[in-house]
C-alpha cells in the first residue's frame, strides 16, 4: 500500500471517527465539547498537507485547500450568527474543510466521471448539501404523524383556525404537536412553533411562529409557554444535526454530492 493511499485512508477515518464521537455527543446533551474540534482541526491539517505534497500536486492544490477552508469558515459562521446552525455543526463543517478540501483519491465516486460535475464540488459542501437533504426527508414522518393525529382529533390545529393555509401547510411538514406538560417536565430539544400573546383581559391568543433560531447549547429550553395553557402545541424537534452531518459526509466519500449527481444524470439522459 502506497504512503499516499495510506494518508487518504487515514484522512478519512479521522474524519468519521471524530464526527462519530461528535454525533453521540450531540444525540446526548446537543452539546459538543470544544476540545474535540481542537484536536480535530490540526490533525486534519497535517494529514491534508502531506496528502497534497506526496500527491505531486502544484501549488494551485494548496491554494484551493485555503480558499475552501475560507469559505466554509465564512458561510459557518454567518449560519451560525443567523440560527440556521449550531456551533458545533459549523466548527465540524470548518474541521472537514482543513481535513477534507477535496475529494479522496480513493473515493469510489471517481467511477462517475461521466457525471463528473459533482467531484468538482468540496466535500464540506457537498456533505452540508448531502445532509440538508437527509434531514429533509424527515418531513415524510412528520406529515404521516400528523395525519395520523388529524384522523384522531380532527382538530389538530384548534386555536390556530385563523392562520392561513399555507402556513398550516408547512406546520404539518415542518413540525407534530405534543402535549405542553412533556415541555414542562424537564430539559427537552423542541422548538416552539407557536407565540403566545396576552391580551388586556387576561385572556391568551396564539399563532403559528414556523422559523425558530436555534439556541446556543446552554439555552436549552429556550421558550417558555404561559403556565395557564394546557392542551397540546406545535413544536418542531432540535434535530441533532450533527448525526446528519456525519451521513452526508459518509455519502459524499463513497457516492458524491447527490444533489449534483441528480443533475448530471438528469442532464445526460
Amino acid at each position: 500500500m502506497s504512503m499516499l493511499l495510506m494518508l487518504e485512508l487515514a484522512r478519512v477515518f479521522t474524519c468519521l471517527v471524530f464526527l462519530l464521537i461528535a454525533s453521540l455527543y450531540d444525540i446526548k446533551s446537543r452539546e459538543v465539547p470544544d476540545t474535540l474540534w481542537i484536536i480535530f482541526a490540526p490533525i486534519g491539517s497535517v494529514l491534508t498537507f502531506f496528502s497534497i505534497l506526496l500527491s505531486g500536486k502544484n501549488i494551485w492544490a494548496f491554494l484551493i485547500w485555503i480558499v475552501v477552508i475560507a469559505v466554509i469558515f465564512i458561510f459557518s459562521v454567518a449560519f451560525f450568527y443567523l440560527g440556521l446552525f449550531g456551533g458545533a455543526d459549523a466548527k465540524a463543517l470548518i474541521c472537514l474543510a482543513a481535513a477534507m478540501p477535496l475529494q479522496p483519491n480513493l473515493s469510489p465516486a471517481r467511477f462517475f466521471d461521466k457525471y463528473a460535475i459533482q467531484l468538482f464540488m468540496p466535500p464540506p459542501i457537498s456533505t452540508l448539501n448531502n445532509s440538508v437533504l437527509f434531514a429533509a426527508l424527515l418531513t415524510i414522518p412528520f406529515l404521516i404523524r400528523n395525519s395520523i393525529d388529524y384522523m384522531k382529533s380532527k382538530r389538530i390545529f384548534e386555536g390556530l383556525e385563523h392562520e392561513k393555509s399555507f402556513k398550516k401547510a408547512l406546520a404539518l411538514l415542518t413540525g407534530y404537536r405534543v402535549d405542553v406538560s412533556k415541555l414542562r417536565l424537564g430539559r427537552h430539544y423542541y422548538l416552539l412553533m407557536e407565540e403566545f400573546v396576552r391580551h388586556e383581559d387576561g385572556s391568551l391568543s396564539r399563532k403559528l411562529k414556523l422559523f425558530s433560531r436555534l439556541p446556543a447549547d446552554e439555552e436549552w429550553p429556550k421558550e417558555i409557554v404561559p403556565r395557564d395553557f394546557h392542551g397540546k402545541i406545535w413544536v418542531t424537534p432540535g434535530l441533532p444535526f450533527m448525526v446528519f452531518i456525519t451521513i452526508g459526509f459518509l455519502t459524499t466519500i463513497f457516492i458524491g454530492d447527490i444533489i449534483l449527481l441528480s443533475i448530471s444524470i438528469a442532464f445526460i439522459h
